[in-house]
């Protein structure tokens, strides 16, 4: 993963769509959320948005307490999801409360639904989330050299979904 990951994702166009990331970004975005650490941030702040309507915030405190980390540990793990627009900031004062965004995360969610887009299209049932991925997907095919990537990227997602699983 690369700092300047934000900086490519305003610059870049997805190899599929005009508008849409690149699928080195996408790479940078699955390693971004392959960090344990930046996981459990993430579980943190999903929790606080379910349970207060989508208007869930934390602050950098409550989260230190919350997980048991170090505050310059919470405070490193969350610029780099800043920097990846997965979480925003609101200052207030000296206190700074981050926000989960979800939408930051439709990247890999198309990236995925075009893997399981074939799959929707045959009988066996999937389940509802699955389904929704997969209607994400963009309806593009793959150039040889993208489909290149996407294997390479598709271990990683595959290495990524099986920590996510632990």
């Amino acid at each position: 993963m690369r700092a300047a990951g934000a900086d490519r994702m305003r610059r870049t166009a997805w190899c599929w769509t005009s508008g849409r990331h690149t699928l080195a970004f996408v790479a940078d975005l699955f390693d971004v959320i392959a960090d344990p650490t930046r996981r459990e941030l993430l579980r943190a702040l999903l929790e606080r948005t379910e349970a207060h309507e989508g208007a869930g915030e934390a602050s950098v405190g409550q989260l230190v307490s919350e997980l048991g980390l170090s505050q310059p540990t919470v405070s490193k793990h969350l610029k780099t999801l800043r920097e990846f627009q997965v979480v925003t900031v609101r200052e207030q004062g000296q206190h700074r409360y981050y926000r989960l965004e979800p939408a930051s995360l439709e990247p890999l969610a198309e990236w995925l639904g075009a893997f399981l887009r074939p799959a929707a299209a045959t009988a066996e049932p999937m389940s509802d989330g699955v389904a929704e991925v997969a209607r994400l997907a963009p309806a593009h095919p793959l150039t040889p050299r993208a489909r290149g990537a996407a294997v390479r990227i598709g271990s990683t997602a595959a290495s990524v979904v099986g920590r996510l699983r632990r």
